[in-house]
């Protein structure tokens, strides 16, 4: 089993839980391959090399929600050149709170991986419960056009999924989706391929993890709670989760057929 990480840290806010944990997933993954945007901050990209990390630059512009599925198929072709049969893909940010934080879990996730050719990881109770209002409110949304247009109540919008190396190759032989909605996407073209196994599992480790970077903010503000409620107070927020949140949705009833 191999990991893809998507990058993008222009900064060194995760270089220490990045020093901490890189070496853990390394340990817990054959392979790490790491998807990185051009403005990553070297000291990330020293990290993951000096763990022996396989890295690949994106040399295209910041991809941003209406372009990242291109980013998505790039990350995808360049993990499956680790050759291994399986693989799991991970934002960065929440791979490493993952291992800080669930590490007794990631064994079990893999070991599922391995009986799918796409298996959604999403997120439990729990780990919903730990997001702010702007994600928690908004991102149901998507999850609930999926369940109305294909029956099963899955959360399609938590950055990780895997995949068996055949099920990975068809997905990037059928993908097209610029947007975002390449998560809704990829789990929608496979549940309509006969032959293919496909999965849900959800997970404590994708609890919040967007905190990790914002210590000093979080100290400044007094409380976590605080951080949080200064946060969720910025319409700016909402209106760019309700965007994803859109882009998703247009994806599930795109893909799937519903009118």
């Amino acid at each position: 089993m191999s990991l893809v990480v998507t990058v993008h840290q222009p900064d060194e806010r995760l270089a220490t839980l990045a020093e901490a944990q890189v070496p853990a997933l390394a340990a817990r993954y054959a392979e790490i391959t790491a998807y990185c945007s051009a403005g990553t901050h070297e000291r990330i990209l020293r990290i993951l090399r000096t763990h022996g990390a396989s890295i690949h630059v994106d040399d295209k512009p910041l991809a941003g929600v209406y372009a990242i599925g291109h980013v998505r198929r790039r990350a995808l072709r360049a993990g499956l050149k680790a050759g291994t049969s399986h693989l799991q893909m991970c934002d960065f940010d929440r791979a490493l709170h993952w291992m800080a934080h669930y590490p007794r879990e990631l064994p079990e996730v893999i070991d599922g991986i391995a009986e799918f050719d796409l298996l959604v990881l999403g997120r439990t109770d729990r780990a919903w419960a730990t997001h702010p209002p702007y994600q928690a409110q908004t991102e149901p949304l998507f999850n609930k056009i999926f369940a109305l247009t294909t029956g099963l109540p899955w959360d399609v919008g938590a950055g990780s999924r895997g995949f068996s190396r055949r099920g990975a190759e068809q997905l990037l032989e059928l993908s097209k989706e610029p947007t975002i909605g390449i998560d809704a996407e990829w789990p929608l073209l496979l549940l309509g391929q006969e032959g293919y196994a496909v999965g849900y599992r959800a997970c404590e480790g994708l609890e919040f993890e967007t905190a990790d970077r914002f210590a000093a903010e979080i100290e400044a503000a007094g409380s976590y709670e605080a951080w949080e409620a200064e946060m969720s107070a910025d319409p700016a927020r909402w209106a760019f989760r309700l965007r994803l949140a859109t882009l998703i949705a247009e994806a599930i009833v795109r893909y799937s057929g519903a009118s």
